[in-house]
């Protein structure tokens, strides 16, 4: 392409809906490779953030076109305009008032939540100026299967895992699957892998209703379904895995579908079962509680009463020498409580109103909601929760009136996949791992766009 068609490409709408498919292709695929360090922090400057940089500046020029009178008629626009500020005043805060972070960290941090929400943009002006949510579904399914192929070469052709999951590893070292390891693919660690599969299964599997043939429904069940699913099951994420049956049956539940909530829990499990080790580790985890639960409550006493203050003497005596119960824990749930959550609760306490600042908590908390409480307090929390409302207050509406299409799939779809990512985030950091965090706002601003143009469609019928 010439200099000319390339200008008139970026002064067109066209730069959007390709703006979009490139972040729908390079976040989940690119790997985490640092390009510049920053002092202080492990979390470095990355190619995706060049790309979003550059989309960026391009949507903001779109937003003054349409002039500031539309943006501010926005309220999803409004929430989020709000989020950012809040999270801009608990960053002076934790500079000037409790002293908690750093300068350049923190403020990386706080552009790094601005930068999360240019792909909803992109994708929001993508569908407005026309695109369609097939292209889009296309662009995932492709997507997945590539990362299925590069999991498959992972486990069984050392091909190599690129990892951010600590200091080392971050550096871009290239790494090999070892027996009992978790699959990553092409992200940054398997919690994110499976927070990936968690959103697009579900509007993944809303699309077989869409499907007339019944060839064609196995096709897309053996050629798309069965490997991202065997793919999911490498992760062993437990949070994931619930995260990933509610989220479907929520779907199954809303688009009126609830008879094949049963056989898919069948499948599902029974998938579980035969092709990975998730299901030992659920089973490890009870037995660890159950353990707990009798090491803490189950005090054994002599079978039948003793007759004789002696006897009594001898059997306390006894139970004074037993040795001591070793109490098993679960690793990944014992750091939480014991260590991450703690921490932001304490800093959540120091300023209940905008917390800490970004980065007081350090890299994890592995809870999005406390994680949330103690960077930006409750004002942050509850403009962040206010962005989401926005944003799903005409899914129910327009799901009513809408008839079975591409774009009603994707908003079900959608529907059920914001709800598996809020539970995910109860034990992952879901909203701030970043390829997790973009992709989920591109869907998202497809989401609202398609919601949107039907609304418009609606209003516009009814001037007719």
């Amino acid at each position: 392409m010439h200099i000319g068609g390339l200008w008139r490409l970026f002064n067109s709408d066209e730069i959007f809906k390709y703006g979009l498919a490139v972040i729908l292709i390079v976040i989940p695929l690119y790997p985490k490779f640092p390009i510049l360090n920053i002092p202080g922090t492990y979390v470095a400057i990355r190619m995706e953030d060049f790309v979003l940089g550059i989309l960026g500046i391009l949507v903001i020029v779109s937003l003054f076109r349409d002039g500031i009178d539309n943006v501010l008629k926005n309220k999803l626009y409004l929430a989020m305009f709000l989020f950012i500020l809040v999270g801009g005043l608990s960053l002076v805060s934790a500079l000037l008032l409790t002293k908690t972070v750093a300068m350049n960290v923190a403020l990386l941090h706080w552009i790094r939540r601005i930068e999360y929400i240019i792909p909803f943009l992109i994708a929001y002006k993508a569908i407005q100026k026309g695109g369609r949510a097939g292209y889009y579904l296309q662009i995932l399914a492709v997507v997945t299967l590539f990362a299925f192929l590069v999991g498959f070469l992972q486990r069984y052709f050392q091909f190599p895992i690129i990892s951010t999951q600590n200091e080392e590893y971050s550096k871009g070292a290239a790494l090999r699957w070892i027996p009992g390891a978790r699959l990553p693919s092409t992200f940054a660690g398997h919690y994110d892998l499976a927070a990936f599969l968690v959103l697009v299964f579900p509007i993944f599997i809303a699309c077989l209703s869409i499907i007339n043939k019944l060839k064609h429904k196995v096709a897309f069940f053996f050629l798309l379904l069965a490997p991202a699913y065997w793919l999911f099951l490498q992760t062993e994420s437990r949070i994931s895995f619930g995260a990933y049956l509610i989220a479907i049956s929520f779907m199954l539940i809303i688009s009126r579908k609830k008879k094949y909530i049963v056989p898919f829990f069948v499948l599902s499990m029974g998938g579980m079962i035969i092709l990975s080790g998730l299901g030992v580790r659920y089973t490890r985890t009870l037995e660890i509680y159950k353990q707990r639960l009798i090491g803490q409550y189950n005090i054994s006493f002599p079978a039948r009463a003793m007759a004789y203050e002696e006897q009594k003497l001898i059997a306390f005596e006894q139970l004074q020498y037993q040795e001591p119960t070793v109490i098993p824990e679960d690793r990944s749930v014992a750091i939480r409580t014991n260590v991450e959550w703690p921490r932001a609760i304490r800093a959540f306490l120091k300023n209940p109103l905008l917390g800490t600042g970004y980065s007081s908590l350090n890299l994890a908390t592995d809870n999005d909601y406390l994680r949330m409480l103690g960077e930006v307090g409750i004002v942050g929390t509850l403009a962040f929760f206010l962005v989401l409302g926005r944003l799903i207050e005409g899914f129910g509406s327009y799901l009513r009136r809408a008839s079975l299409s591409v774009e009603s799939v994707f908003v079900t779809g959608f529907a059920g996949s914001l709800l598996g990512l809020l539970i995910t985030a109860t034990f992952i950091d879901a909203f701030e791992a970043s390829k997790i965090a973009i992709i989920f706002w591109a869907l998202a601003g497809i989401a609202y766009g398609i919601v949107n143009r039907g609304r418009v469609r609606e209003e516009e019928a009814k001037n007719d």
